[in-house]
């Protein structure tokens, strides 16, 4: 939520929250992900147009944190293909930050293989 407020202001980075699947590009994956969750986010990123990008930010959405149950994923890149992971528990709206624009980066790194002049 402080990365939205006005000190650290995602906006000026044209970063837009969107509340449904098919007006966003990205998803960022925050907090403990059981196993009963895993369809319902998988099929939320399925319905995000192509190019889409994944975030998991805090320990619980990297590495499944201190929670070594059987009900717990060990890690969202088990069943999502992440850009960026972003550490921390809670990460810190710097660390968020600094996340976003390294995903910026890979996307303008990445730009050709998007444009129509290849």
């Amino acid at each position: 939520m402080a990365v939205g407020a006005s000190h650290y202001d995602f906006d000026r980075f044209g970063i837009i929250f969107r509340g449904s699947p098919r007006q966003a590009d990205c998803v960022i994956v925050a907090g403990t992900v059981t196993k009963k969750m895993v369809p319902v986010i998988r099929r939320v990123y399925d319905q995000i147009p192509e190019p889409r990008y994944v975030v998991a930010m805090g320990s619980c959405a990297c590495t499944g944190g201190v929670f070594k149950t059987y009900s717990t994923v060990q890690g969202c890149d088990t069943f999502l293909p992440v850009d960026v992971y972003v550490p921390g528990c809670p990460p810190r709206p710097e660390t968020l930050l600094e996340g976003m624009m390294m995903l910026q980066e890979k996307i303008r790194k990445e730009s050709a293989r998007w444009s129509p002049w290849r």
